[in-house]
């Protein structure tokens, strides 16, 4: 009788595993085209805004940030970065925008004052905050999210350029970190796939 009553447990068994949704498996992982940041933990800041009061991470929970660093007076990289944002912000629709926020960062704080930001933008047409501090207050942002400026000296009026990677990052709307582009001109077809993926997933 045991063997019987075994045996039956062994067939219930089978049969509830061919069943689907009888067991819930592991979510399939999600493909993006930048590297995979797997809802890692993200540092949590409050900076100047150029356009008048300060700007919270914290505060834009509930939407997808898209977080960049740049600085007004480079000539290479990072012009393109931002011009690659702007792409990006023009092909969303009304709706995505609204449930999206994009902030710039920069990693030269001595030059790069609120004045000097507003009108940096003004001249691009970049309507996104850019934010600005003491360095007391950049240097944590910048070791935890790895940008790492330096500056080396030329031949500009300050006397110093600022060399520094140039991620951009994707979070999701738990400020978690899902993708981070760490080439500067990165593909914006892609980076655009990117944005939605979070948007429509996180």
């Amino acid at each position: 009788m045991g063997g019987f009553v075994l045996r039956l447990q062994a067939i219930f068994l089978t049969l509830l595993l061919l069943l689907p949704g009888c067991f819930s498996e592991d979510e399939e992982p999600i493909d993006f085209h930048g590297r995979n940041l797997e809802g890692s933990a993200t540092y949590k800041f409050t900076l100047e805004d150029a356009q008048g009061p300060l700007w919270s991470l914290e505060e834009q929970k509930g939407k997808v940030v898209i977080l960049v660093f740049m600085f007004t007076r480079c000539d290479n990289t990072c012009p393109v970065t931002s011009q690659n944002v702007k792409m990006v912000q023009d092909t969303l629709t009304e709706e995505e925008l609204e449930k999206i926020s994009i902030v710039s960062v920069t990693v030269d704080w001595r030059h790069d004052s609120p004045s000097e930001l507003r009108n940096w933008t003004a001249d691009r047409g970049y309507d996104w905050p850019h934010l600005t501090g003491a360095k007391e207050s950049l240097d944590p942002v910048y070791e935890n999210y790895g940008v790492f400026p330096y500056e080396e000296s030329d031949d500009s009026d300050e006397g110093y350029t600022v060399a520094h990677p140039s991620p951009t990052y994707i979070l999701d709307t738990d400020l978690k970190g899902r993708v981070v582009w760490s080439d500067y001109d990165f593909p914006i077809d892609l980076f655009l796939e990117d944005v939605r993926t979070v948007l429509e997933n996180y």
